[in-house]
């Protein structure tokens, strides 16, 4: 639910939702979809390693770490984004680290107006 009520709150830009698992973030997006009445690559869709669900109207992306990772070197800025979501931010990586950490200096350096959200439900 957060990430459709944080799309609510930012009608422009993109909402970027980290997802460290493959199934996870692939059933989060369905879900999400479904809750809007919508199909999987409209307005909500996913984007993994070797498969994505989306189109050019898609405005929240479930991503796995390694896929948010290669979008901030690849665009260090996160263009067009407004709010970036760390979901199950307990299950730390190295990978989730530096996803982090990229994230944050482009916030710091490039983007200040760029939101972040770190979720966890065990996190001390």
């Amino acid at each position: 639910m957060l990430p459709l009520t944080v799309l609510d709150a930012f009608p422009e830009g993109k909402v970027l939702m980290l997802e460290p698992r493959r199934i996870a973030a692939r059933q989060i997006a369905e879900r999400m979809a479904w809750m809007r009445g919508e199909p999987v690559g409209r307005t909500v869709g996913y984007r993994m390693r070797f498969e994505h669900c989306v189109s050019a109207g898609t405005r929240v992306e479930v991503l796995t770490e390694g896929v948010l990772v290669r979008r901030l070197v690849d665009d260090p800025g996160l263009d067009g984004v407004s709010v970036v979501i760390f979901d199950e931010f307990h299950e730390r990586s190295l990978t989730t680290d530096v996803a982090l950490a990229l994230t944050r200096e482009a916030r710091q350096g490039l983007r200040p107006g760029l939101k972040l959200l770190l979720m966890s439900a065990t996190i001390d």
